[in-house]
């Protein structure tokens, strides 16, 4: 789900097997952050944010932006802090981050997980607070003001004790596999993802089936493709799109905007999480584009009071997205479900305007399908939650198991 730091730093920063050259080694992380994926050049300004959890690779970041002779500054972050004003600021003092202007000024902005804890920060928060955080910073037009914004962005991905303790994770497993995943073979994941975005640029329709039930089309709508590879060329930090200036690690992901009223069908999410909270069982019909009739066996009240809470935009569906990193192993029935993972799909419900979509809703949240079957125009390229190569891939009839 997307909180508001999560949409914060989403927003600005569009923009886990273990490795045995990365491991815990920041400096030769900050090394591949700076110099490779962000690509920062002497006299440029670097925000660095973050949280208190996460200062040893933001200080190795910012030693190594300074040694390639670029300007660092640093913004942290603290669970107590973000608890204060998720939950305990007054209401009539909620608006739009005055830092956010500020942040926008600088070149490249490079971005770790703010909260350590998540859940705990969103303890005791109500949906029409959480409703009012979005539609305030909806409200300030930040997103219009990225794509124009000459700022470039890499999000990096930190490993949380907290977060493999919620899920129950090995931690230590956990942890090796954020790590490979950053230091995956990136040149691999392009060369895949280049060959999908040129079918799903080209495609028409997509038809996403699952083996617990999920069975739907929606059409392409000749929208932008997006590919994070991991790395920002010389190519990609001249792109006019903010999405195109950005960059995950790990990375490994292709996404992109359907035409909002096409998808019709039958969608049954993998287990994953709502404010931290379990949620489990979700299902929903879709038609004309709209969820409706949505349930889960677990979590589904908090859910709902929360849609409650925004414009029916929010029910709409609005992106997708296939991951691509064969470090990344998810474990659903944990609801740890990263979206880089290779072949692991995303449907996501609210806000595409940044993709270049139609849908204007306050904020945004995604479900993850695993274990999906992925056709554009009948080629499949992802099997039973399997990457399929699109060079070579052929449809093939769903069993009977896929079609119900």
């Amino acid at each position: 789900m997307r909180n508001r730091y999560a949409a914060t730093s989403g927003l600005l920063g569009l923009l886990l097997m273990a490795s045995p050259v990365f491991g815990q080694n920041y400096e030769q992380i900050a090394k591949q952050i700076v110099n490779t994926s962000a690509g920062v050049k002497p006299g440029e300004l670097v925000m660095i944010t973050g949280g208190k959890h996460t200062m040893p690779l933001m200080e190795a970041i910012a030693v190594e932006v300074a040694r390639v002779g670029g300007q660092p500054e640093m913004m942290v972050n603290t669970d107590k802090v973000a608890h204060a004003i998720d939950v305990e600021m007054p209401e009539s003092a909620i608006q739009a981050s005055k830092s956010d202007n500020w942040l926008l000024q600088a070149d490249v902005l490079i971005t770790l997980p703010q909260l350590e804890d998540s859940k705990a920060v969103l303890a005791g928060i109500t949906p029409a607070r959480q409703a009012k955080f979005a539609k305030v910073a909806a409200d300030a037009g930040l997103s219009k003001k990225l794509d124009a914004a000459k700022i470039r962005g890499v999000f990096v991905s930190y490993p949380s004790k907290s977060l493999a303790a919620n899920q129950q994770l090995d931690y230590p497993s956990y942890e090796q596999m954020i790590w490979a995943g950053i230091g995956t073979d990136y040149t691999a994941v392009a060369t895949q993802a280049q060959q999908l975005k040129q079918l799903l640029t080209t495609g028409k329709k997509v038809h996403i089936t699952s083996p617990t039930g999920t069975n739907l089309t929606f059409q392409l709508a000749a929208r932008p493709v997006f590919v994070d590879d991991g790395v920002l060329t010389a190519a990609d930090q001249q792109e006019k799109l903010i999405y195109n200036r950005t960059a995950s690690l790990p990375g490994g992901r292709i996404y992109g905007t359907c035409q909002e009223t096409s998808a019709t069908g039958r969608l049954e999410a993998s287990p994953t999480t709502w404010n931290g909270k379990p949620m489990q069982g979700f299902k929903a019909e879709l038609k004309n584009g709209q969820l409706a009739n949505s349930r889960a066996d677990a979590g589904s009240e908090d859910f709902q009071k929360s849609l409650a809470s925004y414009d029916p935009g929010m029910m709409q569906l609005g992106y997708f997205s296939i991951g691509l990193n064969p470090a990344m192993k998810p474990q659903e029935q944990k609801g740890f479900n990263p979206s880089t993972a290779a072949g692991m799909v995303y449907l996501a419900i609210g806000n595409n305007e940044l993709l270049g979509g139609q849908n204007q809703a306050a904020t945004s949240y995604s479900f993850p399908i695993a274990n999906a079957t992925v056709e554009v125009d009948g080629t499949v390229v992802v099997r039973n939650g399997q990457l399929v190569s699109p060079t070579v891939a052929k449809a093939a009839p769903m069993g009977k198991k896929a079609q119900k």
